[in-house]
C-alpha cells in the first residue's frame, strides 16, 4: 500500500466521513510568502530542483542534518546532483512533516506515489521535470489545481505593488492575490538600519523625513496606498513582545538619537517600535484591516553562514516562552486607545498557545476578534498542529479558529491544507467516536466547512469571496 491514500491519516470511519465533507472546497491562504511576480509572469519552472529546494529552509536544514555538502543546498551545486542530495535524504526524514509534506507534493502534483527510493534517481528526474514543463504545471495553473481562491502576499511597505495591480487588471485569472504591509524593518528600528528605511521611505513618498512626525506620516502614506490597492492585512513579526506607554516627546528624541548615529537598547528598540506600531494600528483598523502578530523567533543565529547566505536561510530558533504581562499589556493598550482591530498572534513557542488565546479572550468581543493563529514553523507538523487545535479548543472557540496557512514560498505547499484538514478531522471524528462529542453530522460539517474556509473568509472579507456551505 502507498503511503499517500484515500485514507491517508484518517483512522475511524467518522473521520473518513468528516474529511469527504471538506476535502474540495476552496483554499484562503491569508498568509504566505509566495512571488506575485511569478504568479504574473506565469513561467513554468525549469526544473524541480528550483522548485522544491529553491527557497526552502526547512528542507535546507535537514539536508544539513544529514551531512550534506553546502554546495548542494544553497552553493552553485549542480541541479541535478543537489536534487538526488535531497532525495537521498527524504526517506530517511520519517516523523519529520517534510516526509509527508514531499510525498503529498509527489501524489498531488506529480501523479507519484512511490517511495523514492525506489526510483532511479536520473529518471525520476526526468519524469518531475517533464511533468513540469507541461501547461498544467504554470503558477496559475497549479494554483488553480489546488482550488485556491485568495492568495496573501508579504510585501515590503515601499513596493510599489506593480504585480499585485497587473494582476487585479488581469480578468483571466480568476483567483485574489492581495498584498501584505509588513513594516517589521520600518518598525523595529536599529542604528544600522534607520538610514535606509528613511531613504526607501523617502523615495516611496517622494517626501522628506527629518523628523519623527514625518517618518509616521510616510509610513501611514504607505498604508494608505496599499489599501487603495486591495490589502486586508498587516503581518509584522518581532523576537520579543514590543512595549507600549512611550510619550511622542520619547519616541521623537529616541528617532532623533538613532537618526544622528546613538544607539538604542533592547528596551529601548522595544518601547520605539511599540509607539509606531500603536500609530500603524490605527490606521489599520480605519480600513478594517487585521493585524497579524508573528511572535518569539531567534533569527539568523549562525553568523558565518547569515554573512555567506543570507537571511532565511535555516538559521533561525525557536524563542524563548513570551511574556504575557507585556502581551497583555500591548492588546490593552491598544483597546483603550480605540486602535486594535481584528488580530491574529502566532507564537513560535508552542509553550505560549494556551496563554495567547487566554490573553485574546480578554479583548474579543462582537466588535473585535482577537485570536491564537495557526501552529506556525517549528509547530507546523502532525503533532504541532494536533496540540495546538487542542490548545485553541480548550481556552475557547475552536468553531471559530480562523484556520490553516502556507506560510511558504513553494506553490507546491499547498497541499499542507490538505494535510491540516485530515489532521483535523481525526481528531473531530476520533473524540465523536469516543462519545465526547454529539454526532451531528450538520453541525460537525458546518464547523469544519468553517474553520478550514468561512471563518477567514468573514473575517478579511475579501470582496467577491462568497462562503461555503
Amino acid at each position: 500500500m502507498t503511503l499517500i491514500n484515500e485514507n491517508f491519516l484518517l483512522t475511524t470511519t467518522k473521520a473518513k466521513e468528516l474529511y469527504q465533507a471538506v476535502k474540495d472546497i476552496p483554499i484562503y491562504d491569508f498568509h504566505c510568502h509566495l512571488s506575485p511576480q511569478e504568479i504574473y509572469e506565469d513561467k513554468n519552472y525549469a526544473t524541480i530542483t528550483d522548485l522544491w529546494l529553491g527557497h526552502d529552509h526547512y528542507k535546507w536544514r535537514l539536508m544539513r542534518a544529514y551531512g550534506i555538502d553546502e554546495a548542494l543546498i544553497t552553493g552553485d551545486g549542480d541541479s541535478f546532483e543537489k536534487f538526488k542530495a535531497f532525495i537521498g535524504m527524504l526517506p530517511k526524514a520519517i516523523m519529520n512533516p517534510m516526509y509527508h509534506w514531499c510525498y503529498l507534493e509527489l501524489a498531488r502534483y506529480f501523479n507519484h506515489y512511490e517511495g523514492v527510493q525506489h526510483s532511479d534517481a536520473g529518471e525520476l528526474y526526468k519524469k518531475l521535470n517533464e511533468k513540469l514543463g507541461q501547461p498544467d504545471m504554470s503558477p496559475r495553473s497549479i494554483l488553480r489545481k489546488s482550488n485556491v481562491q485568495v492568495i496573501c502576499t508579504t510585501d515590503d511597505p515601499c513596493d510599489d505593488l506593480y504585480y499585485h495591480q497587473q494582476l487585479a487588471a488581469d480578468k483571466s485569472f480568476d483567483i485574489e492575490v492581495r498584498p501584505t504591509f509588513r513594516p517589521d524593518f520600518y518598525v523595529s528600528l536599529k542604528q544600522e538600519t534607520i538610514e535606509t528605511a528613511i531613504q526607501k521611505l523617502q523615495t516611496a513618498t517622494g517626501s522628506e523625513i527629518n523628523s519623527l512626525s514625518d517618518y509616521i506620516g510616510a509610513l501611514e502614506n504607505r498604508v494608505d496606498y496599499f489599501n487603495k490597492h486591495g490589502a486586508k492585512s498587516a503581518d509584522q513579526s518581532f523576537a520579543q513582545v514590543v512595549l507600549t506607554g512611550l510619550s511622542e516627546e520619547a519616541a521623537a528624541a529616541y528617532f532623533t538619537n538613532l537618526k544622528n548615529g546613538k544607539a538604542l537598547d533592547n528596551r529601548e528598540t522595544r518601547e520605539l517600535a511599540g509607539w509606531l506600531l500603536s500609530r500603524l494600528a490605527k490606521s489599520y483598523k480605519k480600513y478594517g484591516w487585521i493585524m497579524q502578530l508573528h511572535l518569539g523567533p531567534l533569527r539568523n543565529n549562525n553568523t558565518l553562514q547569515y554573512e555567506k547566505i543570507g537571511a532565511d536561510a535555516g538559521f533561525d530558533s525557536l524563542g524563548n516562552s513570551l511574556n504575557a504581562e507585556e502581551l497583555n499589556q500591548l492588546l490593552d493598550y491598544l483597546h483603550q486607545k480605540d486602535c486594535l482591530t481584528n488580530t491574529i498572534i502566532y507564537p513560535h513557542n508552542a509553550n505560549d498557545h494556551s496563554m495567547v488565546q487566554a490573553a485574546a479572550g480578554n479583548f474579543t468581543s462582537k466588535d473585535v476578534k482577537v485570536q491564537l493563529g495557526a501552529a506556525w514553523w517549528y509547530n507546523d507538523t502532525k503533532d504541532g498542529m494536533l496540540q495546538h487545535l487542542i490548545d485553541y479548543a480548550n481556552i475557547s472557540l475552536l468553531s471559530e479558529f480562523a484556520g490553516m496557512l502556507t506560510d511558504s514560498r513553494s506553490l507546491l505547499s499547498y497541499s499542507r491544507h490538505e494535510y491540516f484538514r485530515r489532521i483535523l478531522c481525526q481528531l473531530i471524528g476520533s473524540l465523536v467516536e469516543k462519545g465526547e462529542i454529539e454526532d451531528d453530522p450538520v453541525l460537525l460539517e458546518g464547523i469544519l466547512k468553517d474553520i478550514c474556509f468561512n471563518n477567514a473568509a468573514r473575517l478579511f472579507k475579501v470582496e467577491n469571496i462568497k462562503e461555503v456551505y
